[in-house]
Parts: C-alpha cells; structure tokens; sequence
C-alpha cells in the first residue's frame, strides 16, 4: 500500500514537473515571438489573431475572378508595396504614357521577388527598370509576377489585365510552379486547371485547439504539418486529397519520404505518367496571343541551385530533373516559333544567389537584373526608348 502512494506521488509530481516545464516553453516561446523574432519570422509562426493584432490586414493576396487569386491592390508593409492596379511596385497609369517602352515581367513567386518581400525595390522588375533608365531609356518595367501562379495563370493575366497596358515586351519565366502541380494521384486529376492540385477559393482557415499553442505551432510548422498561419493555403485555397504535392514537402522537412502513398507511388512515378503537356500547351497560346497584339516575349529557362539538398522541394533530384525538362521546352519553343531566349539557368546556379535554392537573395536580383538589361540594351540601344 505504501510503495502504491509512494509510486502515485512521484507519478504526479512527474506530471507535474512535465506541465511546468510545457508552460515554462510556452512562456519562452511566446516572448521569444513577440519580443525578439524578427519580422519574417514573427509572420511565419505568429496564429491569425497575432497577425492580425500587430499588421492589422496582413493578407498580400485575394480571391481573384479569373486568375483564382491576385496580390491586393493597395498593400503597404514597411519596404513592400503594391499598387492600385495589383501589381507589386510603383505606381502606374493604365494608359501608358507617350514615348515609354513598357515592359512586364511575368512569373511566380521568383519573379515577384519573395526572396525579398520586405523591399520591392530590390526585385528583378525594378532594377531592370532602374538600370535601364541609368542607360537613357525611357521604360517603366512591370512587376506581373504573383507567388503561386504556373503558366496558367500568368496566361490569363496576360490576356486579361496586361494587354490593356500596352507592352512592347513581356518577360516570361517559369519552372517550379508548374512542376508541383504534376505531383496529383491518379493520373485522372492531372487536369489542365490544376483542380486535381488545389481549389481555389477565399477563406481564412482558422486555427486547431492545439495550434493555439505558439509552442506547438511553432513545432507544427517547422515540420511541415500545418502552413503559416499568414501562408497562401490559409487564406485562399484547398488540398484535394489528388493532390501529393504538400505531403512530400512535409515528409521532407520531416525527413520521413518515402512514406505512406509514396512507398507505391513515389514522385519519379508521378512526374513520369504527368508529363508537362499543359505547361507546354500553355507558353503556346501565351505566345500566340503576344504575337497576335505585337508583343514580343522573351522567354527565360529558370535558374535554381543544387547547393540546397535539404531543401523541400528543390532539393530532390528528380524535381530538379523535372525543371531541367521544362528548361528543355522552353529552349525548344524559342528555336521553333523564334522568339528571342534568356537562357538564365546555367548562368545563375551559386548557393549565394539564392535563399532557399529557388528564390533569389539580393545578390542573385542583381545579377539576374543585370542579364535581362544586358539583353535589352543590345535589342534597343544604348540610348533612346
């Protein structure tokens, strides 16, 4: 009886102990992500109410009729900024002004600049921009780009929101975005809109009981088991069960790939029987669209870094064969329809170019920048529009 309250005692003070020692790091984690997080990462661990609390509407995107979502027109955080048309920079008029040579740039999250997201001033757009009128030019550079987007959307927002703003040039440049959305099981979702791959919709997803815990979030996070609560997933958006492609981010981060659908279906399999016919049939009808309203594309193969193999995506050998492949249409598509060709990808490989493998540092903007008004300096001159 006496060894029974003795075992009782030290299990209760055991337990004890443990609540202690949870709410000890609750505290800590909490002050640590009020007090002493910085700015990227308080927006990466902070719950919906934090965010909301501190950068009162923190949203960069919304639902969009079209294009499934859209940057918010109007958004202002500390560096970065969008305009009233919904594009990341400066403002810009519709009509474009007399003697100006317009360019946009066209892309996903590398083009947008998100290795940079606290200072728009330091994406591609703006420093070609920049760098060309240091060469006499008169130009205003388009930032069109929108974390997230494949061809597809960047085809209807070619059509539906760029061509009324007049360009003479679009720079196109895609790889990743339209690799993940190949990463659908069966093969029967493997659909031209994406569907099989994420719905698109707005909401905002609220937060569990246990991600209520900075603690536990923070952890949750980290090994990829939930999205940030200010992430694109959360706001706008869904993962039918086809889509694989955040399952294999997370067994990744975890380290657990291969494992569950994997184990029979692994992403060689899936990449091999989604082939990228869509991204293909895509920059087809981008370009003959351009061509039709005298806009002439210059296509880019997209760079990353082999130099992050811990990485998520990137990392993984047959996703970087897979980019290699859509580099390979793109190289072919320039050939074929004869449309000039930026071939970006063997130039900008250096781990130093890079945050993450995929997006660019500020160095890697830079030198990116530099290639593309290298490009535009010898079609237009060195003086003049």
């Amino acid at each position: 009886m006496i060894a029974t309250r003795r075992t009782v005692r030290r299990t209760l003070l055991v337990g004890a102990a443990l609540v202690v020692a949870l709410l000890l790091a609750e505290v800590a984690a909490r002050v640590w992500l009020h007090c002493l997080a910085d700015p990227p990462a308080f927006e990466r661990y902070a719950s919906i109410d934090q965010l909301r609390g501190r950068l009162g509407d923190f949203a960069r995107f919304r639902a969009h009729r079209q294009l499934g979502f859209a940057l918010v027109p109007g958004y202002l955080r500390d560096g970065n900024r969008h305009n009233a048309l919904g594009f990341r920079g400066e403002e810009i008029t519709l009509a474009k002004p007399a003697a100006t040579l317009r360019v946009v740039c066209c892309g996903g999250s590398t083009t947008y600049g998100e290795g940079t997201a606290h200072d728009y001033r330091l994406s591609v757009p703006f420093l070609l921009q920049e760098g060309l009128r240091a060469g006499g030019h008169t130009v205003e550079v388009i930032n069109a780009g929108c974390p997230g987007w494949t061809t597809l959307e960047t085809l209807i927002n070619f059509e539906t929101r760029l061509l009324e703003l007049q360009p003479e040039f679009a720079v196109v440049y895609h790889g990743i975005n339209d690799v993940l959305p190949r990463l659908v099981w069966p093969t029967s979702a493997y659909r031209a809109d994406w569907s099989g791959w994420l719905v698109r919709e707005q909401h905002v997803v609220e937060a569990s009981l246990l991600e209520r815990s900075t603690l536990a979030r923070i952890l949750l996070i980290d090994a990829g088991r939930v999205e940030p609560h200010g992430s694109l997933l959360r706001i706008i958006g869904d993962v039918p069960p086809s889509s694989l492609t955040f399952a294999f981010r997370g067994q990744r981060l975890a380290g657990s790939y291969p494992s569950g659908v994997f184990r029979d279906v692994p992403i060689e399999r899936l990449l091999e029987q989604n082939p990228p016919v869509f991204f293909e049939r895509n920059l087809r009808s981008l370009l003959a669209v351009a061509a039709a309203h005298g806009v002439q594309v210059v296509l880019c193969t997209f760079a990353y870094s082999r130099e992050f193999p811990e990485r998520d995506y990137i990392g993984h050998p047959t996703v970087q064969a897979a980019i290699d492949g859509t580099n390979a249409i793109v190289r072919r598509l320039a050939g074929e329809i004869g449309v000039p060709l930026l071939d970006l990808a063997p130039e900008l490989t250096g781990k130093e170019l890079f945050t993450d493998g995929v997006h660019f540092t500020a160095a890697g903007n830079r030198r990116r920048a530099e290639l593309l008004q290298r490009w535009f300096v010898g079609r237009l001159g060195r003086t003049g529009r």
